[in-house]
This record gives C-alpha cells, sequence and structure tokens, in this order.
C-alpha cells in the first residue's frame, strides 16, 4: 500500500487544464466586486509558479482583474460585471484540492485573460473518509528565498507575520549537491530557510496565504499548507485462501503466491544500477526486516551499497538525523527498498539504495508530514548527484503542495528520475465521481499552466488474470481492484501479492513504484547523459512495456503500459 500523505500542478495542451468554465457553470453563486487586490505568476523555480490566489472550496476569492475593466465579459458560462478590476468569485463546494484555471471570456467567445487559483479542500473541521482534518489545518509552511541571509529572514518574518501567525520552528533545508553551474544552483529550491507558521486564532488558512503571498516580494518562494494523512486500512481479501487468514494494514494475506516468482532481473544487458543511487523516502530501514538477506549480508549486517538510513522527521545534518531511522509499521519501507534493489526480488541489484524516513508512526498507521517529505527530498539532493538519482515516493496525498512540485520539477531538470505510488483509492471518492487524484504522482500531467507537468513515473498496480504470471500477449493483465484510476498515470507495474518468501504478500501501488524505480536506475545507469523526459519516453514505450490487455474489468482496455519484468 502506497502512504498516504495530505497537503494543499502541471503545462501541457490547454485543453488538458481544469478551468472554471468547466468547473462552474450553474455552481457561480454571484460575481461582486471588492477592493483587495491579488496576483501572482512569480516562478523561482521555472515552471514551478505561484498561483495568483488561494481559495477554499464552497467559499469565495477575490481577483485583480484589470485587463476586464470597461468590458462585458464571463465567467464560466456566467456574465460578469467589470465597472471594477477586482472579481469575487465562488468556488463550487465540490471543486477537487489542486490548481485550475479562471479563464476570463470577451464577446464571440474571446479569451481575454486567466487566473490561476490553488483550491484548498472543505472547510477545516470538516472531516471526510479522503481527508480527515488534522491539527496541522491551522499551521502553513514557508519555503524562503535561499540567498536570504538570517538577518534577513528574520526582518521578512518579523515584517510578514503579525496578525496571521507566529513561527513554530525554523530551519535550514540542505543545499543540492556541490559542483551545479551557476544557473542551476540559483534557481535550486534546496538550501534555504523553511518555516513552520502556526497560524491566530480566527485568521483562515487561505486568508493567511493570500496576505503572505501578496506581501512576500519574491522572498517567500512558496507557501503552503501543512498536513498530515494517516493511511486507512487497504481492504483486500485473500485468493483461495483459508478461513483464517488474517488482515493487516498494508492488506497483506498471510498465504503465499505459489508458486514463488523471482521478481526483477530484466534481461537489460547485464546492467544492474551500479552508480545509481535509489532514494527511499518511506518508513525507515531496518535491517532486521531483510529476512531474505536482500539488502543485508548473512550475519544481518547492510550491504555496503546500502547506505546509512536518515531520519529526515528532524532537522538536516544534525545528530537527531543519523539515528531513529528505523522502520516500522510491519516495515513499508524496508520492503519497498528490496522491490527496488534487493540481491534477488529487486530489478536493481547492484545500485545504492539510500533510505531516508519521512514518515512516523501515528496511531497504528504511517503519518507523512509534507514538511517532512519536503526535507527528506532535499537531502537525496544534497546526498547524491541528480544525474545519478532515482527518487522512489510509495507515498502521496490528495492534495498538492506547491514547494513538492517545485522540487521534483527542479531535481527533475538536473537528471533525476522520480517515481511516484499512483494510489489505492480506487472507488473512495464520491458515489459516481472519479477517484481522488494521489499527489505527488499527479503531477504527472498539468492541471493550470503555472504548473508544468513533471516527467515523473506515476505508477499502477497490475494483478495477472486467468493466464497466470506471464507476459505472452495472450495473457490479459488487469489493474488491480484497488488501484487509483487517473489520467495522469503513465505505467504500471505488478503489485498485488507480491511473494517475498516472507510468510506475507505485498499489496499496494507502494509494491509496484519501486519495481519502476530500480528499472530507471537500470535505464540511468546505461544513459547517464540523457535527460528525465527522455528516460520517461524510454520506460513508457517499445519493448520494456506490454501495452496489451490492461483493463479495469470493463470492455474498453485503458491502454496503459506495464514494465516489461523477469519472472512474469
Amino acid at each position: 500500500m502506497n502512504i498516504k500523505i495530505r497537503t494543499p500542478q502541471a503545462s501541457c495542451s490547454p485543453s488538458r487544464h481544469r478551468t472554471f468554465s468547466a468547473l462552474l457553470g450553474a455552481a457561480l453563486s454571484s460575481l461582486t466586486l471588492s477592493g483587495l487586490a491579488l496576483g501572482a505568476g512569480f516562478a523561482p523555480v521555472p515552471g514551478s509558479a505561484l498561483p495568483d490566489a488561494w481559495a477554499r472550496a464552497g467559499a469565495s476569492v477575490t481577483l485583480n482583474v484589470p485587463e476586464v475593466q470597461g468590458k462585458v465579459v464571463t465567467v464560466g458560462g456566467v456574465p460578469a460585471q467589470t465597472s471594477r478590476t477586482q472579481v469575487t468569485l465562488r468556488v463550487p463546494a465540490s471543486t477537487a484540492p489542486g490548481r485550475v484555471q479562471v479563464r476570463f471570456v470577451g464577446g464571440s467567445d474571446q479569451l481575454i485573460t486567466t487566473r490561476d487559483i490553488e483550491v484548498l479542500g472543505a472547510v477545516p473541521g470538516a472531516a471526510t473518509p479522503v481527508e480527515p482534518a488534522t491539527p496541522e489545518d491551522r499551521h502553513l509552511q514557508l519555503l524562503l528565498n535561499p540567498r536570504l541571509n538570517a538577518a534577513q529572514v528574520q526582518a521578512l518574518l518579523t515584517r510578514l507575520l503579525p496578525g496571521i501567525g507566529t513561527v513554530s520552528s525554523l530551519e535550514q533545508l540542505p543545499a543540492s549537491r556541490p559542483g551545479l553551474a551557476p544557473t542551476a544552483a540559483a534557481t535550486s529550491p534546496c538550501g534555504g530557510m523553511l518555516a513552520d507558521v502556526q497560524l491566530q486564532p480566527g485568521v483562515l488558512l487561505e486568508e493567511a496565504l493570500n496576505a503572505l503571498l501578496q506581501g512576500g516580494n519574491g522572498d517567500i518562494w512558496y507557501p503552503d499548507p501543512i498536513s498530515v494523512y494517516r493511511a486507512p486500512a487497504l481492504g483486500q481479501s485473500a485468493q483461495a485462501g483459508p478461513p483464517s487468514v488474517v488482515q493487516t494494514s498494508f492488506g497483506y494475506v498471510r498465504w503465499p503466491v505459489l508458486p514463488t516468482v523471482a521478481l526483477g532481473h530484466p534481461a537489460t544487458r547485464g546492467l544492474t544500477g551500479a552508480g545509481v543511487t535509489i532514494a527511499v523516502l518511506d518508513t525507515g530501514f531496518t535491517a532486521a526486516l531483510d529476512t531474505g538477506h536482500e539488502l543485508t549480508d548473512a550475519a544481518g549486517t547492510r550491504l555496503n551499497r546500502v547506505k546509512p538510513p536518515i531520519n529526515a522527521l528532524v532537522p538536516y545534518p544534525t545528530a537527531q538525523s543519523l539515528i531513529g531511522a528505523g522502520d516500522f509499521w510491519e516495515g513499508h519501507g524496508t520492503q519497498v527498498a528490496i522491490l527496488a534493489a534487493g540481491n534477488v526480488s529487486g530489478v536493481a541489484s547492484g545500485a545504492e539504495v539510500l533510505p531516508i524516513k519521512v514518515c512516523s508512526e501515528g496511531s497504528g498507521r504511517a503519518s507523512c508530514n509534507t514538511r517532512d517529505v519536503l526535507r527528506g527530498l532535499c537531502v537525496a539532493l544534497n546526498r547524491a548527484a541528480a544525474n545519478r538519482l532515482v527518487i522512489n515516493l510509495s507515498l502521496g496525498g490528495h492534495a498538492p503542495t506547491g514547494a513538492i512540485h517545485a522540487v521534483l520539477n527542479w531535481a527533475s531538470s538536473q537528471g533525476a528520475v522520480v517515481v511516484a505510488a499512483g494510489g489505492n483509492g480506487h472507488g473512495r471518492g464520491a458515489l459516481g465521481s472519479p477517484d481522488p487524484e494521489e499527489y505527488p504522482a499527479a503531477f504527472a500531467r498539468s492541471h493550470a499552466p503555472s504548473q508544468v507537468a513533471l516527467p515523473l513515473l506515476a505508477v499502477a498496480s497490475t494483478t495477472p488474470g486467468s493466464g497466470g504470471r506471464t507476459l505472452n500477449s495472450s495473457t490479459i493483465w488487469k489493474l488491480s481492484p484497488f488501484s487509483t484510476l487517473g489520467s495522469y498515470l503513465n505505467i504500471a507495474a505488478p503489485g498485488e501479492a507480491l511473494d517475498l518468501g516472507h510468510d506475507q504478500v505485498y499489496s499496494g501501488t507502494s509494491f509496484a513504484a519501486p519495481l519502476v524505480a530500480g528499472a530507471a536506475a537500470l535505464l540511468r545507469q546505461a544513459s547517464l547523459a540523457a535527460s528525465t523526459p527522455t528516460l520517461q519516453t524510454f520506460m513508457t514505450t517499445g519493448s520494456r512495456v506490454a501495452f496489451y490487455g490492461l483493463n479495469t474489468g470493463g470492455s474498453t482496455p485503458v491502454g496503459l503500459p506495464m514494465l516489461r519484468l523477469g519472472g512474469y
């Protein structure tokens, strides 16, 4: 199962962007005028721009739109009064979290201008099965300009925060690995100060974000909410198992798959991933949970290619970040690392593994704070050269974080390959509605022009049909019943009932993703100079994948490419 994070997107053809033309319609209750002026477009990392405003689903937002003054325009098909330059829109309550584009249209359906809005989920306290309310709803994070010194940071926060909130913590994120070209170093979002701000009573999150957006003057690179999602159990039933099957929080089934299937080791000209680092941002790593000695020797000691685990739940580097990185919650992170690079079950058996703990234990589940994930990403970029780095993210949530988009965008531009689990939320949305998108995987497609589509690999889980575990062209492979459906998904891998020789088998897109990450390490070893988009295209086309047979149980295949892996 993929661990969940909840946080408050990506540029391709205009038709792929979410727009208010589709979202508002009759739900646009009113257009009013206001004196509040907002506006952004600031992009510290090219392709990762700030929105023009933040808004809450079901509430109103005021935009500054001088381009429409004196003109007859419509928004979402509804006439808009334009005697002044400020226009207030009501965001439909059904709008999913993420970035949307507002289109202002004049006579003859002529587009006048657009604005991008970052939509937050339901009002705090209105918990849903998808997005439970957490104390972090009263916090936000500020990723500041890395070129600010300590005095400038203090002056900035002193100027901006009165009336908004107080600083709970302030830390410096690890800088990207030295030796970058000046232009790359100047746009790296890592190395700057990260502030955790607790809001004052009565201050709405969207109001605080808009005030900081307006007053940041280019020194607040990315303001974002901070939140946590505590993963629910994956209710997956056993296949052909005895009545005594024991369900656990990952949906493991105590009924080994027979015969045992050896995952990995595709015939890729003898490549092993040597010289490439796979950073596993997860629940940590514990050698004792590697019962098959895939990443440890016979005595249970980490192999030399497995780097000392790092605890990114605390600022780095500190003494605390070098301890407390042990795994928990049934060894999620350890098993993900094994599937990526284990000696037997892994795909890239010669790659270095860098375990980075970004999730903590909370009420028997893994809790992934978006601030910790951001810190973990910068740790990975600090410890390995980007063009030799594969980042595995078997975690996610239903709303995006701008700073995480920016770090992944920058990392990809420098050659890092990012692999993200597509999610296990199929059928968990509102009745009749699409599955909730899973971030950061959903950053693989565009939602508004201010955020480019990232060349990451967004992974779905597949399971064999009646033909068994084979890649013969007559075999029907289906998407796993839990695997989230979404247009952002671009590759699939086996992710259901994976047998690593334990008394439990592993299911979830969390475990499909590291198989793709291992394959990416093989390819990166062979092509150190290739761009990340080139590697993504190579991974999703040609003989590396099987296009046939993938379907959702209906009559129309989804056409999602599936990674070819030896043993299947």
